[in-house]
């Protein structure tokens, strides 16, 4: 009787493990909620969004539930790849799903989806952990506004971990029901991605960790000697080229001399700060400065007209007392940084606080500051350091104590100049994973995927295989470090007044310019239309004039006023169209100048002091022709209008430097 009872009772049992696993992975599933997109996303891809409910404690799956947004963004090919990527941002605290429009031109996006998950508390997230600019000068002890408005919505700061967000990554892997995928991390979501490959390696392809933050390691143990690092190596490369040395033969010493001289002497600033015109007045003193390159201006390549090609020519102009470039690299900063909608900073300053800042200890900071005394004092942590004494946040430990170990095939990138996350991390990181391939740029900084086909190829490659052995060949022809000499610009910090001083149509600008350019632009406009057609009246009415009746002054100061207004014009048009030319780009480049190879800045290096000249000369013709009583009253009105008009831009153009431009 037992032995017929056995069989039966295993199917039971068999049955009910199904049925139980069958309600697991409907619960799994319900953690996924289908909802509208976020943000706008490009017209050329598919996506489908969706929220990833998960507990904010998950040692209390019962308790409040946390929303995380997420973006599939669906390959074009008909029968992808089962495997997708998962990417989520740096920061901590950047938002991540502006970088589906990234993704929508990606290689990655050929063979697979690519899935973008907004961490916990940041910009989409619900909820939130925003602070406002003020953060940075409104958090003192005691009176802590951020802090408290986070806490008072019933929040618990210590779940704001890099620990939970590997968690959620996890998750929603299981919730969306993929095998496996294949996980993407640049910057501080390394540490995430890396211990998702510790904790979740069945369900884990691959991983592509691009300038890697070790999860056991802090950036503010290496504040000053990382910057210093990749600073002292753009003072190198320059010192290797014989063309930059030439032109810059005491670089280093120039870049101290600047920093001593701008905390010696701050130099005040306002920036634009948020979309209702404010004006925030700040001091841009040396630190900033460091900060400022470290942050932004190594961020991308050191060649071609990306800004760190241009670090050289921007110490030179700061140490010949040229300020306007300092004005624009104030504003980036603040764009990136305070001012930055993406920037969750309350989140940014749970982890930091509760792991980063503690892990760094004051012994290692202050061994870290001795090393790099060139800096004269520069410790980028020392506000955030204020803010988390006034947060006073119990400390929460480091997101690891070592270097992870994993048999995960993955693809480390980095780049030579990165001031922030030093190759040096993503090199040991590498050696602790077994089946990893390392890869250095040396003409890269923080984000070495910026103008770096070679690295979109690399990866491309690995996610389609990543068994197989990497070609590496594309990075020995990729471009090395370059830098941009004061013969390849125009050096003419007018170029970028003048589209800070007029912008027609548009809120901004400086009135008066602005009337100016008005009456020079449309003025000149309409007189040449009148030139030309009283111009033929006159020709048809002289026809049979004698040579003794004709007065030859009429011919000279006519063709004077149509080259006036016809330079004033095309001027304005190449002006227009250099400033467009750096629309999308960095400003600070423009501030510094025009490449010479740029056509239109060619052109108006020529057309400006030729259409100035010729505008002084009809001046000069018009008052002639007032004291001497010559050409008829009418001719001459219209001739004074031109020269008015005309020199009306000459001043402008003196104003703003454009008859340099041929020096």
């Amino acid at each position: 009787m037992l032995n017929r009872l056995v069989p039966i009772a295993i199917v039971v049992a068999t049955v009910l493990l199904l049925l139980l696993s069958g309600d697991e992975a409907v619960d799994a599933r319900q953690q996924v909620n289908p909802t509208g997109c976020p943000i706008a996303v490009p017209d050329q891809i598919a996506v489908e969004c969706g929220e990833l409910v998960v507990p904010e404690n998950y040692d209390e799956p019962d308790g409040r539930q946390i929303r995380l947004p997420y973006i599939i963004v669906r390959s074009p090919r008909p029968a992808p790849e089962p495997d997708p990527v998962i990417f989520t941002a740096g920061g901590p605290g950047f938002s991540s799903l502006d970088s589906v429009w990234w993704f929508a031109d990606s290689r990655l996006l050929e063979d697979r989806d690519v899935v973008v998950l907004e961490q916990r508390g940041n910009r989409y997230a619900h909820p939130a952990l925003l602070c406002d600019g003020s953060v940075w000068w409104d958090e003192i002890p005691d009176h802590t506004p951020c802090l408290d408005r986070i806490q008072d919505t019933g929040i618990d700061i210590t779940q704001y971990t890099t620990q939970n967000i590997a968690r959620d990554v996890v998750m929603l892997r299981q919730s969306l029901g993929y095998e496996q995928w294949n996980l993407y991390g640049t910057s501080f979501s390394t540490s995430v991605m890396l211990l998702v490959m510790e904790a979740d390696p069945e369900g884990t392809r691959s991983a592509i960790l691009q300038s890697v933050k070790p999860p056991n390691e802090t950036t503010f143990a290496h504040e000053a000697d990382s910057p210093l690092r990749a600073i002292e190596q753009v003072f190198t490369g320059c010192e290797a080229d014989d063309d930059c040395a030439a032109a810059y033969p005491n670089l280093a010493d120039d870049f101290f001399t600047v920093v001593r001289r701008l905390n010696d002497e701050p130099l005040d600033v306002t920036v634009g700060a948020s979309a209702e015109d404010q004006e925030v007045p700040i001091i841009f003193d040396g630190d900033h400065f460091i900060d400022w390159i470290a942050v932004q201006q190594l961020y991308g390549p050191v060649f071609g007209d990306h800004d760190a090609a241009y670090l050289p020519l921007m110490v030179d102009a700061v140490r010949r007392g040229e300020h306007r470039p300092l004005e624009y690299a104030a504003q980036s900063f603040w764009n990136w940084g305070v001012g930055n909608p993406n920037w969750a900073m309350g989140l940014m300053f749970a982890i930091n606080c509760q792991q980063d800042l503690p892990a760094a200890g004051p012994a290692r900071s202050a061994a870290d500051l001795a090393a790099s005394e060139q800096l004269d004092g520069f410790f980028r942590s020392t506000s955030q350091r204020a803010i988390c004494e006034a947060w006073n946040l119990d400390p929460l430990g480091p997101a690891a104590v070592d270097y992870v170990r994993s048999d995960v095939p993955a693809l480390v990138l980095a780049g030579s100049y990165d001031p922030v996350t030093p190759p040096v991390w993503s090199r040991t990181t590498a050696e602790h994973l077994p089946n990893s391939t390392y890869v250095e740029f040396p003409g890269h900084g923080h984000n070495v995927l910026t103008d770096n086909p070679c690295a979109a190829s690399l990866e491309a490659m690995f996610v389609a295989d990543p068994a197989a052995e990497l070609d590496t060949s594309c990075v020995e022809a990729a471009p090395g470090p370059s830098f941009v000499l004061p013969d390849d610009v125009y050096q003419v910090a007018g170029l970028a007044q003048s589209a800070d001083e007029v912008s027609l149509g548009a809120p901004g600008g400086v009135v008066w310019i602005e009337a100016i350019v008005a009456v020079g632009i449309y003025g000149s406009i309409l007189l040449l239309l009148v030139l030309v057609v009283s111009g033929l009246v006159w020709l048809v009415r002289t026809r049979r004039r004698t040579a003794e009746t004709f007065d030859r002054s009429v011919l000279v100061a006519y063709a004077l006023a149509v080259s006036a207004t016809l330079g004033v014009l095309a001027a304005g048009f190449l002006l227009d169209d250099v400033s467009e030319a750096y629309e999308n780009r960095s400003r600070l480049v423009y501030a510094l100048g025009p490449s010479r190879e740029l056509l239109s800045a060619r052109l108006l290096a020529w057309t400006a002091p030729l259409s100035g000249v010729a505008s002084v000369a009809l001046v000069a013709a018009v008052v002639w022709a007032w004291l001497a009583d010559r050409w008829s009253w009418l001719f001459r009105l219209l001739a004074a209008s031109t020269a008015l008009c005309t020199f009306a831009m000459v001043v402008v153009s003196t104003r703003w430097g454009l008859y340099t431009m041929l020096g």
